[in-house]
């Protein structure tokens, strides 16, 4: 009997061991949780946001939304706000190749471009929207 107590003990400390143990309040680890979040920097998000609003001075976008993630954060850009997003400015934060940190990803799912520099995803945007004019 001795011997099953003594396992039971060494199975329940052991037990103890691995459980996770939640001191301090619920903004605490909330917190702790939004240090994993990255987001665009400064510069890359007023890139977006000035080609976001040339989108929209020009009647062809209406609404965007902003996912941030752990692994990437993408820029949503919408002609009607109840549909789909017409494409998404995706940047991958644990890409192993560089030249797949931006991603542009149409309506479809389908991705259009890629490249390691925002600016030369804006450039193609720039010259794929003046060649549809035409």
């Amino acid at each position: 009997m001795a011997e099953i107590r003594y396992l039971y003990r060494h199975q329940r400390i052991y037990f103890m061991k691995k459980s996770l143990v939640v001191s301090g309040n619920a903004y605490l680890s909330e917190e702790k949780s939004k240090k994993d979040i990255r987001f665009f920097t400064k510069d890359e998000l007023n890139i977006i946001l000035s080609l976001y609003a040339r989108g929209v001075s020009s009647g062809d976008w209406k609404d965007y939304a902003i996912d941030a993630l752990k692994d990437k954060t993408s820029f949503s850009i919408y002609k009607h706000a109840s549909e789909m997003p017409v494409f998404r400015l995706t940047k991958n934060h644990k890409s192993k190749n560089i030249k797949e940190r931006w991603k542009i990803i149409s309506m479809s799912g389908q991705e259009l471009k890629r490249n390691k520099n925002l600016n030369a995803l804006i450039k193609f945007l720039n010259q794929k929207k003046l060649s549809l004019v035409k």
